[in-house]
């Protein structure tokens, strides 16, 4: 799962990484994910 939301200590409010956690899903950033899939963007010039 991606998202940019960071776990919560509040039982009101219950944020996506705490339900990946609680279900053994692994959560990252988009920052990260776009490392682990090694993404590169290619700015071309125009002619």
């Amino acid at each position: 799962m991606v998202t940019h939301e960071v776990p919560s200590g509040s039982t009101r409010k219950i944020k996506i990484p705490n339900v990946c956690i609680g279900l053994g899903i692994k959560c990252m950033t988009p920052f990260q994910m776009l490392r682990v899939e090694g993404a590169r963007f290619v700015l071309e010039t125009a002619s």
